[in-house]
C-alpha cells in the first residue's frame, strides 16, 4: 500500500521539505543574477576606431553649425540690453519654427559681462518651455554690429565646448 507522495517519503520531516525547498530558491535567484549580471555589464559598445572617430567628427560639425556666430547690426538709438534681446529672441523665434526646438519662447534676459578696448560682452539665457538656452555675444563700437552664438552645455560638465573667439572677449 501506498503512503503519500515520492516527496513526502523522501523528506518525511515538514522541516526538511522546507529546507529543500528554500535552498532550491536561493539557488534559482542566485544563478539569475549571476547569469545577468555576467551578460549585462552596462559598459559601452566598443566600436571601431574608425566609426568613433567618424562619430566625434560628425558631432563637432553639428555642434559648430549650432553655435556659429550670428552677426547683427544695432539700429541707430537702440539700448544695447535690447538689441541683444530683439536678435537672441529673433534667433530663438526661427529656431522653434524651423523645429530645431520644440515649445513655446518664454523669455530672453540679457546682461552686460565684461568690456574690453571698445567692445562690450553680454550673456543671455533664453528660456523656452522651462528649458534655458544660454547666449554669448560681444558689441563691437566701431562697427555698431553684435556678433553672438548659442552656447551648447557639453553632456558631461567638465567637458568644456568653446564658442567662436568672435562672440567672446
Amino acid at each position: 500500500m501506498r503512503q503519500g507522495s515520492l516527496w513526502m517519503r523522501l523528506f518525511p520531516a515538514l522541516w526538511m521539505r522546507w529546507a529543500i525547498s528554500i535552498i532550491v530558491g536561493v539557488a534559482a535567484i542566485v544563478a539569475l543574477v549571476v547569469f545577468v549580471e555576467h551578460n549585462n555589464n552596462n559598459s559601452e559598445a566598443k566600436g571601431s576606431t574608425k566609426a568613433l572617430e567618424r562619430e566625434a567628427q560628425e558631432a563637432r560639425v553639428i555642434v559648430g553649425a549650432d553655435q556659429r556666430p550670428h552677426t547683427v547690426v544695432v539700429k541707430a538709438g537702440q539700448p544695447l540690453g535690447q538689441a541683444f534681446v530683439a536678435a537672441v529672441r529673433s534667433d530663438m523665434d526661427h529656431r522653434i519654427k524651423t523645429g530645431n526646438i520644440e515649445g513655446r519662447l518664454q523669455r530672453v534676459q540679457c546682461n552686460p559681462s565684461g568690456a574690453q578696448a571698445g567692445r562690450v560682452a553680454y550673456r543671455c539665457v533664453a528660456s523656452v518651455d522651462d528649458v534655458k538656452y544660454p547666449f554669448v555675444g560681444v558689441y563691437t563700437k566701431a562697427s555698431k554690429r553684435i556678433t553672438y552664438c548659442k552656447r551648447d552645455l557639453p553632456p558631461i560638465p567638465s567637458e568644456s565646448i568653446p564658442v567662436s573667439a568672435r562672440c567672446t572677449l
